[in-house]
């Protein structure tokens, strides 16, 4: 390399700093918490609870911004899910899909399924230090099954966004009745009873039921007839 070449080189390599180090770093976004909503109970390969998280973002920079060169995440109780969205200028609505299951996210998709909930944050990092977008609870408390009764057969109704597995006894004079049904979510089904004959009808009776969301909690349940 010839004595004109290394200043030459030395001087590009100079201007290429001095562009990089006047160049404004990218200002972080913001975004807001709209909602939360399950879609659904899958059960093959193996259980697991979705959610979809809606978030409004705003970019306040003039061009396009990736999440991911703020590390940004979603996490739901214990459980983090790295965000690799690109933002335009301005604000975007994203719904953000979650899916928990029993092996990773037991005890955050109970909690979910309680009055208590589970913590929900953005969160994300930056040269300064940490982010918090936003920080809240979720919950989708179970709310119990109802009976109907239509002539001899007994229908239960169920009103949660997920399916439910039904088993117990239809305790009837002094006898036990094993009973099961299969609820679809926001939806019913006509309670199967082992052993039940025409004229039992008559009579105090009660059901005794486990309500079950498959691989993840149970509870029970005693409805009076």
């Amino acid at each position: 390399m010839g004595p004109v070449a290394r200043p030459l080189r030395f001087s590009l390599l100079l201007g290429l700093l001095v562009l990089a180090a006047c160049a404004p770093r990218p200002l972080p976004p913001e975004a807001r918490f709209l909602g939360a909503e399950i879609r659904g109970l899958e059960l093959s390969p193996e259980p697991a609870l979705l959610l979809s998280v809606r978030v409004a973002f705003q970019n306040p920079n003039p061009f396009p911004l990736p999440l991911a060169a703020f590390g940004a995440r979603l996490r739901v109780g214990e459980v983090r899910v790295p965000l690799d969205l690109t933002l335009p200028p301005g604000e975007k609505e994203a719904s953000l899909p979650v899916r928990l299951t029993p092996r990773e996210a037991l005890a955050t998709a109970r909690a979910l399924l309680s009055r208590e909930g589970a913590e929900v944050a953005l969160e994300g990092e930056t040269l300064g230090g940490r982010l918090t977008f936003f920080q809240t609870r979720l919950a989708f408390p179970l709310e119990p099954v109802r009976v109907r009764r239509a002539g001899v057969n007994l229908f239960l109704e169920n009103s949660n966004p997920l399916p439910l597995r039904v088993e117990g006894a239809l305790v009837l004079l002094g006898q036990r009745l094993s009973v099961r049904a299969d609820l679809p979510a926001k939806g019913e089904a006509r309670v199967q009873v082992v052993g039940f004959r025409p004229g039992l009808e008559r009579g105090s009776r009660r059901l005794e039921l486990r309500l079950e969301v498959p691989g993840f909690l149970s509870q029970t349940l005693v409805l009076d007839l």
